[in-house]
């Protein structure tokens, strides 16, 4: 979930339903990038995901998806930072607001994203084959690139400007097959000391991280008190 604060296969393998267990629907995960909540491999229809903090709750999400792998509905309340978005999906993209603004996601004829429009402001992406998010444009100049291992699994994040890194997020997992979710982030940047994000989760027979408890140590001498939160997901299949 914290792997963006810090990131898969539609139409073709998913119009038989024959979405592996082992695969993450490309749009689901790179929303889970974009809006920061943890993904779930398989035939998803429903995710919801709340968040606590110091046991109050600071983030809330519910997504809808139909049988073949693209999002019906996207909610999203950000309690902690105040914003809120709505997107349902509407010719072809998903199309809403985020805090009364216009905002919008343009897909292509495989439910994978193209761009995203906020107010005016437009970020274009380019996609690994199997529809996961490579590079991201804003007027015309990259400023991310993310990289996946085998399992498609995020290991790193580059954030540019003037073509140079700024910031780099670097992910390892301690079991890729059986804990998808249970992570260390280290980040490094150009402008602060940077921080580690650590998650473990408890999983059920299907791998949905049920409890998800996170801590973000930020970089310090001292360093300061880490924070923690802890995520609540579940999660419906076809």
């Amino acid at each position: 979930m914290i792997k963006t604060s810090t990131l898969f296969l539609c139409t073709s393998l998913f119009s038989s339903m024959a979405f592996a267990e082992n695969y993450y629907i490309p749009l689901l995960y790179n929303l889970s990038t974009r809006f920061d909540f943890n993904p779930v491999k398989g035939a998803v229809k429903s995710l919801d995901t709340d968040v606590e903090e110091n046991g109050k709750i600071t983030y809330k999400i519910s997504i809808r998806l139909n049988k073949n792998g693209c999002v019906d509905s996207l909610n999203l309340d950000n309690v902690s930072s105040g914003h809120e978005t709505i997107l349902k999906y509407t010719n072809g993209s998903l199309i809403g607001h985020r805090d009364g603004k216009p905002f919008s996601i343009q897909l292509d004829e495989k439910c994978h994203i193209m761009s995203e429009n906020e107010n005016g402001d437009e970020l274009r992406y380019t996609l690994y084959p199997n529809g996961l998010i490579k590079d991201t444009y804003f007027l015309g100049k990259k400023i991310s690139e993310h990289f996946y291992d085998e399992d498609d699994n995020l290991t790193r994040s580059e954030f540019y400007s003037s073509e140079s890194v700024m910031s780099k997020n670097e992910i390892s997992y301690v079991d890729k097959k059986r804990k998808p979710l249970d992570y260390k982030l280290i980040n490094s940047s150009v402008f602060s000391e940077g921080y580690t994000a650590t998650s473990s989760c408890h999983y059920n027979e299907m791998l949905v991280p049920e409890i998800c408890n996170a801590t973000v140590q930020n970089a310090g001498n001292p360093a300061p008190k880490p924070v923690s939160m802890t995520a609540h997901t579940k999660v419906e299949f076809y």
